[in-house]
């Protein structure tokens, strides 16, 4: 299990990580990434903030999700280049 700081919002602390585990590989294109119930369980969080979570990162355009199948990691010629926040 992952600590999160207390200080910043769960959702973002939880994006970050998510990305970067995709920036660097961990997680290859086309891969499956872990499910919602995975991530309430590594980071103990709630449903609703894992949710929003693979939101953000299909609106990165960092994961794609197949009904039925789960979420990959998009090709990186299908991913957006990064926003500033």
């Amino acid at each position: 299990m992952i600590e999160l700081k207390p200080n910043q919002p769960r959702w973002r602390q939880v994006h970050a990580i998510m990305r970067e585990r995709i920036r660097t590989g961990q997680y290859k294109p086309g891969e499956r990434i872990p499910s919602l119930i995975a991530l309430v369980e590594e980071f103990s969080i709630a449903n609703a903030t894992a949710q929003k979570v693979m939101r953000a990162l299909r609106a990165d355009g960092l994961i794609h999700t197949e009904p039925g199948m789960g979420s990959f990691v998009t090709e990186p010629d299908d991913q957006e280049p990064p926003t500033a926040e």
